[in-house]
């Protein structure tokens, strides 16, 4: 049996048993393409970049990247993908023999990674012509990528994990291999090049808003949430004894400046002030957030 009647032959036993409601299927999500022009200019529109790190550790000042992937779309004003180019991965060596739990993790060893190393210059480049990075965790990746690419320091990011109301939208969850999972994929998880495309498989998925008002991607929908301004709030100077009346609110503390923090929506102000003044605590100082500082 050659591969595409063996392909036919799976796929009718898959949908033999979705019809069973005691399975559930998981298909892998679908395989990678790129989508440019023939002579390859990019068309006009707005550039995304998709982005994944594999790393030595959780820690940006003391580990470093092993593995990166880097995936750039080109989008219209409504989010709509109008091309595509990636993703691109590259390995690094990073001087240092792995820990174990790193190699668990992602299946790199440490013969796969000797000698290998980022074309940083195409890296940097690809990601200086986003205007807007996009990463499903963004503050790990951000934090990884500015130490590693300085210049880049500035530049505007989006946090599919945060910035999307996965729950409103019926997911039960918001890590990557659990969104695959609720979308019916599954992927080769902890490869930055496999989580990047995973990543731009769910977001072109189009859904109906939770209001009922447009079907749109989540791609589109996570574009309109990271230019939309923010306020943080930022209790200062809040007495100790309110730290759980804080933490319960789903304020987060701010180890370097030592106050807790909560973002908001614009029209959310207000009522944060009141809850604020009935609970005891000192008036909420605010600044306007955006892109370029969300995630830092």
């Amino acid at each position: 049996m050659n591969a595409n009647h063996l392909n036919e032959a799976s796929e009718k036993l898959a949908e033999q048993l979705e019809r069973d409601s005691h399975y559930r299927v998981l298909r892998a999500v679908p395989d990678r393409y790129t989508n440019m022009p023939e002579d390859g200019t990019p068309p006009d529109g707005r550039c995304i970049a998709i982005v994944d790190t594999e790393t030595t550790g959780l820690d940006p000042d003391t580990d470093s990247i092993i593995e990166l992937a880097i995936m750039l779309l080109f989008v219209d004003d409504d989010g709509r993908v109008l091309a595509h180019l990636g993703p691109i991965s590259w390995l690094q060596d990073p001087g240092v023999v792995l820990d174990h739990r790193i190699s668990m993790l992602t299946g790199l060893e440490d013969e796969d990674l000797s000698g290998q190393s980022i074309n940083d210059a195409f890296a940097s480049r690809m990601l200086d012509r986003a205007d807007l990075i996009v990463a499903q965790n963004a503050a790990f990746d951000l934090a990884f990528i500015e130490r590693r690419y300085p210049d880049l320091a500035g530049k505007a990011w989006a946090c599919s994990c945060k910035e999307i109301d996965w729950l409103g939208l019926g997911f039960g969850g918001r890590a990557q291999q659990h969104l695959l999972g609720q979308s019916g994929w599954f992927s080769n998880a902890h490869r930055a090049g496999d989580d990047v495309w995973s990543l731009f498989c769910l977001l072109q998925q189009r859904q109906q808003d939770p209001n009922g008002e447009r079907v749109r991607t989540q791609l589109a929908r996570l574009i309109e949430a990271s230019d939309r301004p923010t306020i943080m709030a930022e209790a200062r100077g809040a007495p100790f004894d309110k730290k759980g009346l804080l933490k319960a609110r789903g304020y987060s503390w701010n180890a370097a400046n030592k106050f807790w923090q909560k973002e908001l929506p614009q029209g959310d102000v207000d009522l944060e002030d009141a809850w604020a003044y009935r609970n005891g605590l000192p008036p909420l100082a605010k600044r306007s957030v955006t892109a370029t500082e969300r995630h830092r």
